[in-house]
């Protein structure tokens, strides 16, 4: 399902523009929207979950325009009818076993490469900052966000809103990768669950592992915002009222001008 770009409110938004990014030989396809002005805009790359970029996304990602950022929206290998291999493919394991647990982080592992394409072209885009640029996603979007950090890729701040709740207790091995990416990281990350995901677990394992560190991150666990289990997981896109205000002082702080590197 496709995210027509059909731009925001006119008064703050530019026109949602369709775009082509290089990863690993395949052309992707994207969308990049602006504010309104010549820039540079601080930058934020945003990456979808494990379904694919879908229309409930827009509100949270035009919030993020609203902010002042400039966001492209990458869609990765085998989503949305981009070339490349669907990451379910590759799992060819039964879902829980041992085998499987390598398989999911291999595939993953394909998708950050894809993110982190996707940072490059960002960044070298003429409205954007490219010393202020953080990454944000969405469940398996916020694996990348934390992928992406434990490759120390080259962006000021992360956010991962629900990741990886669903998949969490089935997959060890991505419980290690993520955990070592924690130890790698050096930039603020931002944890993001609502009290009705799926699994609690991986913000405060993933938090805990950060504070053991000393390393600069928050963790934000809000209300529920549903009716049953497994609701609050899509809260970057159904609850954009409940984290906004966090994310902006997150986001206005961690890109700040005066704490770009020298």
């Amino acid at each position: 399902m496709e995210v027509p770009p059909d731009g925001g409110e006119p008064s703050v938004f530019g026109e949602w523009t369709t775009i082509a990014y290089e990863s690993a030989g395949r052309s992707l396809k994207g969308y990049f929207v602006a504010p309104h002005g010549p820039g540079p805009f601080p930058g934020i790359v945003f990456h979808h979950g494990s379904g694919g970029l879908l229309p409930a996304a827009k509100p949270g990602i035009e919030a993020l325009v609203a902010m002042g950022h400039a966001v492209f929206v990458a869609i990765r290998r085998g989503h949305n009818n981009n070339p490349g291999p669907f990451w379910e493919s590759l799992i060819t394991a039964p879902w829980g076993s041992p085998e499987m647990g390598p398989q999911l982080t291999e595939a993953l592992a394909g998708e950050c490469d894809d993110a982190v394409a996707a940072l490059t072209w960002l960044r070298a885009h003429a409205l954007v900052d490219a010393a202020r640029v953080a990454m944000i996603g969405s469940s398996y979007g916020g694996v990348m966000v934390m992928l992406a950090a434990g490759r120390r890729a080259p962006f000021r701040a992360g956010i991962s809103f629900a990741g990886p709740s669903i998949t969490w207790p089935d997959a060890p091995a991505l419980q290690t990768v993520l955990l070592d990416a924690m130890g790698v990281c050096e930039v603020p990350l931002m944890l993001i669950q609502a009290g009705d995901d799926f699994n609690l677990t991986p913000s405060y394992v993933l938090g805990g592992e950060l504070a053991r560190l000393g390393k600069p991150h928050e963790t934000r666990i809000y209300e529920t915002i549903g009716e049953q289990r497994g609701d609050g997981h899509g809260v970057f896109n159904k609850a954009v009222w409940l984290w906004r205000t966090d994310v902006e002082r997150f986001l206005k702080r961690s890109l700040s001008p005066s704490e770009a590197p020298a």
